[in-house]
């Protein structure tokens, strides 16, 4: 092999190696702008950072350019999914008799929380509170196992053989 061969080589391994720094990079970015999220839409009272806020009575959600959205009542709860972080919320109250519009809050969200363990309030959306955010109640963190069947009792020095030895009749 001659000596002019190695500079090719380094030539290639580094187009190579940046192909493949550029395929991981735009996977990543994929990832992050395609994934899909659960996020649960709640509309009851709440209380946020001490303050209480009523539900909204009738009104339409609309989710970034959703032009039709979806109707919420007091005391609803949605789950609706949502691609990507960052999104827009405008919520339009509205009146029950003539669906006249009572008040329009647009809000921008970015879902950088774990959408299972919190919900967002429409409550605290309309108040135009800093928080927007309320524990979901039905979230538990960690999962509890529960046994099928009672242990086996231990047979080792000092535990007795029987199990209701020690118990009186």
């Amino acid at each position: 092999m001659s000596v002019s061969g190695s500079p090719i080589r380094a030539r290639r391994l580094l187009i190579r190696l940046l192909t493949v720094a550029c395929l991981v990079g735009a996977g990543f970015l994929m990832y992050r702008l395609g994934k899909e999220f659960e996020v649960i839409i709640d509309n009851g009272p709440v209380s946020v950072g001490g303050v209480r806020y009523e539900a909204m009575p009738y009104g339409t959600v609309r989710i970034d350019e959703d032009t039709k959205g979806f109707d919420m009542w007091a005391d609803d709860r949605v789950i609706r999914k949502m691609v990507g972080k960052n999104h827009r919320l405008t919520v339009i109250v509205l009146n029950e008799d003539d669906d006249s519009v009572l008040k329009t809050v647009e809000r921008d969200i970015t879902l950088d929380f774990n959408p299972r363990a919190e919900m967002v309030s429409v409550s605290a959306i309309i108040a135009e509170s800093g928080g927007i955010l309320t524990p979901n109640p039905l979230y538990s963190g960690e999962p509890v196992f529960v046994p099928d069947a009672a242990p086996a009792p231990s047979t080792e020095e000092g535990a007795p053989d029987d199990i209701f030895s020690g118990m009186e009749p």
